[in-house]
């Protein structure tokens, strides 16, 4: 069976971390059973970062060579419906989410005093004091230093923003009223835009990305599609 090293479920989601999500729902979406072992320390993992698969005794990191791998070795093919064009497509809007559209939600999160102490308190409400302090503060160093590593984290708030809003309306645009993302059936697409949507639309953390994606009434009733068909309750 599958191993997922995973983070907790937090926010009343599936997972907080848009790519641990995603590769929990593109299980899901290929019907392969799973077993889900908690990640505490990513440092631990090959890569320094969760997720990861342990599946025939090969350790796979990275969500998007996890897909490569699922597709592969399970002779899964997330994008049959698909053609050359929309797939694309397709690519293009996943990297632009995971790539910069990331970034502007890490942000939010981590380093706008808007939602921190919030935030601190639901990844690290468990640990006890002064340990907590300790560790929320490193945490948000090391994230301090990604945003500026990638070059988002050079920018004003209001650029922050404005960049991940610029995001959001492509993906609008992109996906109008359809069903899901490319057309009436579910593709690769699906899990990382599932995942990102969902996870800002959680309650507790408000930025003016929340704010755009909350215009697109399209958005949520997307969410609330996806959530159905892969985490029916």
């Amino acid at each position: 069976m599958i191993e997922l090293h995973q983070f907790a479920p937090s926010y009343n989601l599936p997972n907080a971390s848009p790519f641990c999500m995603k590769v929990e729902t593109l299980l899901r979406m290929a019907g392969l059973d799973y077993h889900v072992s908690i990640v505490k320390d990513p440092s631990t993992l090959p890569k320094n970062k969760a997720p990861i698969i342990i599946d025939d005794g090969k350790t796979i990191a990275d969500s998007t060579l996890i897909a490569e791998h699922l597709q592969t070795h399970y002779d899964v093919n997330f994008d049959e419906n698909l053609t050359d064009d929309e797939k694309a497509s397709a690519h293009m809007i996943q990297v632009m989410l995971e790539e910069r559209t990331y970034w502007v939600l890490a942000y939010s999160r981590w380093i706008d005093p808007v939602n921190w102490k919030g935030v601190k308190e639901v990844y690290f409400g468990r640990i006890p004091m002064p340990m907590r302090m300790a560790v929320s503060k490193l945490a948000q160093k090391s994230m301090t230093r990604n945003l500026q590593g990638h070059g988002i984290g050079r920018h004003d708030p209001e650029d922050i923003y404005a960049l991940g809003i610029s995001d959001i309306q492509t993906l609008a645009t992109v996906m109008k009223d359809k069903p899901f993302v490319m057309g009436n059936k579910p593709s690769l697409v699906d899990a990382t835009v599932y995942a990102f949507l969902a996870n800002l639309f959680v309650d507790g953390v408000n930025s003016p990305l929340k704010a755009a994606a909350e215009e697109v009434p399209a958005f949520k009733a997307y969410v609330a599609r996806m959530t159905e068909l892969y985490y029916p309750k």
